[in-house]
């Protein structure tokens, strides 16, 4: 049996790295056609599930640790108008900072080409109610408790504690966040980088609730594939 934890203040580093390189290491083996195409059975998802996984595995040890979820964010969860507020602030905060920083980077790296994943989107409404509650899985869940949660709380806690350290962490996994979506080409992959600096920021104000940044990560999402179907937004 695993030894008890009581009032865990740090994730234990070689099973928290090994964690980190297994997501990172499934991202590059994806994004370098390494993963067998077998295993992208899901439309437009393909092989992404594989670092759910990993997410899914880091809460399954966390439990199994007697390390607390309310240490990466995942406390109790309260759908208060203090909520509610902090999800339409975070949102608008985010597609202000990507709205302004859109056109400068369009103009720099030219206007994005449409990735193939999502070409089968438009017009396609089985594939978007399967979409639909994957995306709020896998990347509302999966990746704010993945990049806001776990990384941002394991890089700052392994660079000290401090204030400098906490403001390190923020900016190392927003850039990671941005680097994982680098198959959406770089003016894209930036934009999201933006985003998962307001999105973390957002988290260190909050006192580390992920709550918020879930509902608002799956309602922009929503709001982005129902777009991408109906055919006023193309990526």
């Amino acid at each position: 049996m695993p030894r008890v934890i009581e009032h865990q203040k740090r994730l234990p580093g070689v099973a928290s790295l090994m964690l980190v390189g297994a997501y990172f290491g499934l991202t590059i083996a994806r994004n370098a056609g390494l993963v067998p195409e077998a295993l992208s059975f899901i439309p437009v998802v393909e092989a992404a599930w594989l670092n759910f996984l990993v997410v899914l595995l880091a809460v399954y040890w966390m439990r199994w640790r007697k390390i607390p979820l309310a240490h990466v964010g995942l406390g109790s969860f309260s759908l208060s108008p203090t909520v509610l507020k902090w999800v339409i602030g975070t949102m608008a905060v985010d597609y202000l900072a990507v709205g302004v920083a859109t056109p400068v980077l369009s103009g720099v790296f030219g206007e994005a080409e449409q990735v193939a994943r999502f070409a089968q989107v438009p017009g396609n409404l089985p594939l978007l109610l399967l979409l639909l509650p994957l995306m709020w899985l896998i990347a509302a869940f999966g990746e704010e408790f993945f990049f806001r949660g776990f990384l941002l709380t394991l890089i700052a806690q392994g660079l000290g504690g401090s204030r400098r350290a906490w403001i390190t962490a923020l900016v190392v996994q927003a850039v990671a966040f941005g680097l994982v979506h680098a198959y959406q080409g770089p003016a894209q992959a930036i934009s999201i980088g933006i985003g998962g600096l307001v999105y973390g920021a957002a988290f260190l104000i909050l006192k580390r609730n992920l709550w918020p940044l879930i509902l608002a990560h799956g309602i922009n999402d929503t709001i982005g594939f129902v777009a991408l179907y109906s055919g006023a937004l193309q990526r």
